[in-house]
Parts: C-alpha cells; structure tokens; sequence
C-alpha cells in the first residue's frame, strides 16, 4: 500500500509511527458482507532509524560517495560528491553513470564495469592512469576512485568512493615545474656561469704575469681584489648547486651511531683551542640517511664556532628524543641572533649582519632546506636561557624512524 510512499499509522496514545502495509484480497466471506481484505502492518521505526543513521554517515564522510547498482543506475549519491561535481543528491538519484564520464570514456564504461563486477573486489580504479569527473558545467576535475561490493537495499550493489583531487595535481604540477627550472638552473650555473668567470681569473692571471714580478702596489692590490671576489663567487656557485641538490631526498638509509657521527665532524673541522666543545649524546642507534644529517650537524657547528665573539667558549651538542622525532640540539654561549635577524637567516643569501661580508649567506638556507627534504625542521632559540642574554640554540628534529615517500 502507498508504495514509495511513508505510512504512518496512529498509536492509541496518540502519536504516530511509520508503517508497511501490505494488502491481500480474500475469498468472499459470509453472505451479506462485502469482499474482504488481509491487511498486514508491520512497524519499520527501528529499520528507518537504522537507513537515517547510514545516511548520516553517508553523507558525513569527508569523501564524495555514490551507490550504484548492476545496471550502472546511480542509487544514491552523497551530498559532498554532488556538490564537487555541481548537483544535489536528488539529480543523481535514478541517473546514469555514465553521466559522470567524461564522452570519449562511455564506450568503454559498459565492458569495465561489467569485469569489475565479475570479480567484485575492492580495490583502487585505474591505477596508472589520471582519472577525471565530468562537472555539470562541462569541465572535467581530477579524481581518485574507489570501489567496494556491498549490500543495499536488499541487493548486491557497488560503492564508489570518489576523491576530488585538483588540489593536490596542481601542487604536483607546481612542483615538477619548479624541479624542472632547477635542474636547469643547476646545468646554466655549471656551465654557462662557470664558464666566463674561468676566462676572467685567466684573464686576470695573464695580466699579473705581463705586469713582471714588480707591479706598482695599487695594481697589485687591485688584481688581489679582483681574484678574492672571483673565488667568492666561485664559492657562491657552488653553495647554489649545493641548495639545489639540496633538494632532492636521499634514501640510502643507514644506521646512525650519532656520537662517531660528531666525532667524525670535529675531527675534519676541530674547533680553535679555546673553544670547549661538550657532547651529551647517550642516544640509541636509529635509521637516517648519513649525508644530509652529516650535512646539517656539520654546518650548525661550523657556524657555532666562525661566528663566537670571544677566544674562549662552550659549544654543547645533546641529544634526545620527543615522540617520533630526535632532538638535536647545538648550543653556544656566543653573542646569539639579534631578534630582528632570526627570521631572516634562513633565507638565500641573508646574514645575521650587514657586517658579515666574508659568508655568502647560504649555509642556515641550505641547512633548512637539507632538513625540511627529510621531513624535519629546524627551530632556533636566542637567547638561549642557559646562557642569560646571549647565546644560541638552534635546534634539528629529524624522523626517528624511516618513511615511505614518494619523491616527484
């Protein structure tokens, strides 16, 4: 009775509640009545209840849904997939699928879908392959799909679980771009730069020799200057390459006893002699990659010591863990970073003063950038409240245990 419709039938209490009725003619029954009818009533309060909670949570997954039956009808559609793609659940409900393809996919839509259902297994939709949606404005969007067997409706049908991607293909698009100009960055600075500034020292060596072994002294001075400044930028080319390697992840994981690992670093830089250098690393063997966490140790303690303002100092490294991350810390007692300046120099080519002309402002950028490639960070703290109102602590959180990544 009423079907596709919501009976209601009425409680002697006097409220209502939602019913089946299913209706049966019976023979004739005693003369002088008319035709009888079975009437069977059933109460389907808890079964609604039960749909109303699934359709809840249907509509709650942050995750566009659809059900479909073998016939490639749409049953029901979330709203959060109706939205991404420009209709409401009600304008799916009873379409076709195949509205959602974009043309030149329909002919082949029957035969997939007709293999899938052969073998009923949940699984991931055309790996491999970049998968789109058509809007209801015609432009087509990015996705991810899903499928599952379930039961609905008292029927086998199957789930689709439809991720809208854009986002995420730009960024991959983004990023492959950015990777793209930077290997030819990197082939221009190794070349097509270092190529010139070659003729040029040359150029400057011929013309010290043509002026014999006695030059007047401002010449001297002034070919000094010249061959200083090509060295310097010969060593800026290189920091640059060595930042735009930087950011490629290495994956030959190795085990890391991070005591020899320092030790190995003060050995090939050993600080001056009145500069005390302190290790408190009683930590655990762990999986890293040696050279990028070598790398960034190596420059922290470079700078720990180039920029110390006094002949006599403390240089502290310890370590510990904070969840799934190690804790390595490098602390000096030297003058700190002025506020103004902790921003900033951990961009390219920034110091932490105008006076520091002898570095070319890479090393903390190149040290962030080594860090944050592996899925760490790199934090500083100035003044270090050990040290009173100087001192520094620039601190590396570096992944204890190795990850899975997939590098564009």
């Amino acid at each position: 009775m009423g079907a596709g419709r919501l009976l209601h039938a009425r409680h002697r209490d006097g409220h209502d509640f939602p019913v089946e009725i299913g209706l049966n003619p019976l023979p004739p029954g005693e003369p002088g009545r008319g035709p009888l009818v079975l009437a069977s009533v059933v109460d389907v309060s808890e079964r609604l209840a039960v749909e109303r909670a699934l359709q809840g949570l249907f509509d709650a997954s942050p995750y566009g849904k659809l059900v479909v039956d073998d016939d490639g009808v749409i049953v029901l559609a979330s709203q959060v997939l109706a939205a991404a793609l420009g209709y409401t659940p009600a304008q799916l409900a009873g379409q076709p699928l195949a509205m959602l393809l974009p043309e030149r996919h329909r002919d082949r839509h029957a035969a997939l879908m007709a293999g899938y259902l052969r073998t009923g297994e949940s699984r991931m939709m055309g790996q491999g392959r970049d998968l789109t949606a058509l809007h209801a404005d015609g432009r087509e969007l990015p996705v991810e799909i899903g499928l599952s067997r379930v039961h609905w409706q008292r029927r086998a049908m199957t789930l689709v679980a439809v991720s809208d991607i854009s986002v995420r293909k730009k960024l991959e698009l983004d990023l492959r771009q950015a990777n793209a100009n930077l290997e030819e960055f990197t082939d221009v600075a190794s070349h097509d730069l270092r190529s010139p500034l070659r003729g040029i020292a040359d150029l400057v060596a011929w013309i010290g020799e043509d002026l014999g072994s006695e030059p007047p002294p401002a010449v001297r001075r002034n070919l000094d200057r010249i061959a200083q400044r090509i060295g310097r930028m010969d060593r800026l080319m290189d920091d640059l390459l060595s930042d735009a390697r930087a950011g490629r992840a290495a994956t030959d994981f190795a085990a890391i006893e991070l005591p020899r690992l320092v030790c190995g670093i003060l050995e090939m830089q050993p600080p001056p002699p009145g500069l005390r250098v302190e290790l408190a690393l009683a930590v655990e063997p762990f999986q890293a990659t040696r050279v990028p966490l070598e790398t960034a140790l190596r420059n922290l303690l470079a700078n720990a010591v180039k920029h110390h303002d006094r002949p006599d100092g403390l240089v502290r490294v310890q370590a510990r863990h904070a969840d799934s991350l190690w804790v390595i810390e490098v602390i000096d007692d030297g003058p700190g970073v002025a506020a103004a300046a902790q921003a900033r120099i951990f961009k390219l080519f920034q110091t932490a003063t105008a006076a520091e002309r002898g570095g070319s402002g890479i090393g903390l950028a190149l040290t962030r950038r080594v860090v944050e490639v592996h899925g760490g960070r790199i934090e500083l703290e100035s003044p270090w409240p050990a040290g009173g109102d100087c001192g520094a602590c620039f601190r590396v959180c570096w992944p204890r245990f190795p990850r899975r990544t997939t590098d564009a």
